[in-house]
């Protein structure tokens, strides 16, 4: 049985490529992925993820650049090993099925960072969907379990 992921986030370097043994192409890179937090400042935490992928996704993934947006999904693997400290190391890595770009180009041929900010930039404000005011607070979509219970589990 294998864990599956989806992940979307940003490349931390330029991915590298390598041909394997067969000919085919390989191509890895890592993912700075913001993970909600409730515990950190700023409400996340950056979760450090390696991708692998073969033949077209490899192909796919190697078309981008450090700080490129990218969404992968794939087979989640562990790897550890032994540090230069001597101590276990260990690291998350996805094994690509699926590499897709998640950069936007504007007219013109310029790479923006995202829609919002160049539709922002053009003084285009951003509306909330109909409803949305009902949810007044952050605190609205606290899915923290409740601690102010006395029965213990």
């Amino acid at each position: 049985m294998t864990a599956q992921i989806s992940a979307y986030g940003r490349l931390v370097a330029d991915p590298q490529t390598r041909t394997t043994n067969s000919g085919g192409s390989m191509t890895m890179g890592r993912l700075a992925v913001a993970l909600p937090c409730h515990a950190a400042e700023g409400g996340e935490v950056t979760f450090w993820l390696g991708v692998v992928a073969f033949g077209k996704q490899a192909d796919a993934l190697a078309g981008h650049v450090k700080g490129d947006l990218v969404s992968v999904a794939g087979a989640m693997q562990v790897n550890q090993w032994v540090g230069k400290d001597g101590g276990t190391q260990q690291g998350y890595q996805v094994v690509a099925d699926s590499v897709i770009s998640a950069r936007t180009v504007r007219p013109g041929g310029k790479r923006a960072e995202s829609v919002k900010a160049s539709g922002a930039s053009r003084g285009h404000e951003t509306q909330s969907a109909p409803g949305w005011e009902l949810y007044n607070t952050p605190d609205d979509f606290d899915q923290r379990p409740p601690f102010d219970d006395e029965d213990p589990f």
